[in-house]
């Protein structure tokens, strides 16, 4: 028995060796990304005893351990060579997009230093047609000599275009395929250069149309604000009006009642002279103090009646009036009689 033991004593040691080194290479694999090897697990067959069926049946089920732990490493390599196949494809999908950024960013210089191109072309283009207008008015003064000049030009014009034509016969079809393929990439260009244009006046259109908009706000705002102000001024200007209308009409009532007053007053002091027409009529300017007193040579006669008495008994009454009483008044209403008209008749004075 002892004999048939020794066969399964060295199978386990070839197992545990076997796998040591796959551990081993499965590491190294791992840290450098390189092809794993995959480890041969050598099946290593024991000699079966038909005298001992137990020894047997343990050599085939131990042999049955070992296959299914080769299988299942193998499948673990097989699936750890699997992440590291989708890590590198990531990774090259990561380059391959990088280079394909790079080549984009390039293209996008290379065709905006086309249209750098372009633009100065036709400044240059522009220049040479004023030079060249420049030229013609110039030339337009020897029209002669040019004229002459140019037909011997158009003769070797002509000639040079024969020959030419000779030589560029040879290479007409290599010229067509060029040609094509310049005015197909420059049509790419000019859409390009096209949709850029809409794309700028499309965003020049909103950023107007928001101008606008900000401005149709402000203009909203300040027309709200003077019509405000406007019904405030015109509030204010209302009230003022009305004090201004009560005050005049105070001034009004006050200016005719002083009036009546002072009227009174001289009709009171006027005599009537005998023989006077109740027809008669004279007018006087009387000019007063802010106190009512009369000021210096303050009543003249500025339309007399004809008749001197009537005229002088008229200047008396006032004189024998004065003071008036106008210190009853407010200041501004006092200006009013700083001078003042009379109009006498005898019939007035009488009443």
């Amino acid at each position: 028995m002892k004999s048939l033991n020794m066969p399964i004593s060295i199978i386990l040691a070839l197992l545990l060796h076997t796998l040591v080194l796959a551990l081993l290479v499965w590491q190294d694999s791992a840290s450098r990304q390189v092809k794993i090897i995959q480890p041969s697990v050598p099946i290593i067959k024991a000699t079966m005893s038909a005298e001992d069926p137990a020894t047997t049946r343990r050599e085939k089920a131990l042999q049955d351990a070992l296959e299914e732990q080769q299988k299942q490493q193998a499948k673990a390599i097989a699936e750890q060579q699997k992440q590291l196949q989708i890590r590198r494809e990531q990774e090259e999908l990561k380059k391959k997009a990088e280079q394909e950024r790079k080549i984009e960013q390039e293209r996008k210089a290379e065709q905006e230093r086309q249209l750098q191109i372009k633009r100065e072309q036709e400044q240059k283009k522009k220049a040479e047609q004023e030079r060249k207008a420049e030229q013609e008015r110039q030339l337009q003064l020897k029209k002669k000599q040019e004229e002459d000049r140019k037909k011997k030009a158009e003769q070797d014009k002509k000639a040079e275009q024969e020959r030419k034509a000779k030589e560029d016969k040879e290479s007409e079809e290599e010229r067509k395929i060029e040609q094509k393929q310049k005015e197909l990439e420059l049509k790419r260009r000019q859409e390009v250069a096209e949709k850029q244009r809409i794309a700028a006046e499309l965003q020049r259109a909103e950023e107007a149309a928001i101008r606008r908009r900000v401005e149709q706000e402000r203009e909203a705002e300040a027309l709200r604000q003077r019509i405000e102000e406007a019904r405030v001024w015109q509030e204010a200007e209302r009230v003022r009006l009305q004090k201004m209308a009560e005050q005049a009409a105070s001034d009004a009532d006050a200016i005719a009642s002083m009036e009546s007053i002072m009227f009174d007053m001289i009709s009171r002091q006027w005599t009537r002279p005998p023989g006077i027409n109740n027809a008669l009529q004279t007018v006087l300017q009387v000019r007063l103090l802010g106190t009512g007193e009369l000021a210096v040579n303050g009543i003249s006669i500025t339309k007399s009646s004809g008749n001197v008495v009537f005229d002088r008994s008229t200047v008396q009454a006032i004189e024998r009036a004065a003071p008036f009483p106008l210190l009853r008044l407010e200041p501004r209403q006092r200006t009013k009689f700083r001078q003042i008209e009379f109009i006498f008749t005898p019939e007035d004075l009488t009443q």
